[in-house]
């Protein structure tokens, strides 16, 4: 049961009377004003602890989700780049099918000419 007004002054006399105003006024400022209904209790910390340890699982759960999604973000793009790694050697190679036909029919052309002449001279 904390301790009234008049029961606090009444200390307070009581000590000024033995130890001295100054002593008195010391030790009143190292006591705790509201009293010790104001300390936290054994009870108290174990039902923070009781709070604190479902927060943390719950954040541990939130950023575990988090990193799955960032996984699965990171799979997809590097679908994407693979798909997009084909599309371009497909490309490639088309174009390069191209390049040679036209290299082949430009020889051929050329050869074609310069045969007939060589063979006239």
């Amino acid at each position: 049961m904390p301790a009234t007004e008049i029961q606090r002054n009444d200390l307070i006399n009581r000590l000024v009377e033995v130890l001295g105003e100054e002593r008195t006024e010391t030790m009143m400022q190292c006591l705790i004003p509201e009293g010790r209904d104001q300390l936290a209790t054994k009870d108290d910390l174990k039902a923070l602890e009781t709070t604190l340890s479902a927060e943390l699982a719950d954040h541990k759960a939130e950023t575990k989700a988090g990193f799955t999604e960032t996984k699965a973000g990171f799979t997809e793009t590097k679908a994407g780049f693979t798909e997009l790694r084909a599309y371009i050697d497909s490309s490639l190679a088309r174009y390069n099918r191209q390049h040679v036909f036209m290299l082949v029919g430009f020889v051929v052309t050329n050869w074609a000419t310069m045969v007939p002449l060589a063979i006239a001279l």
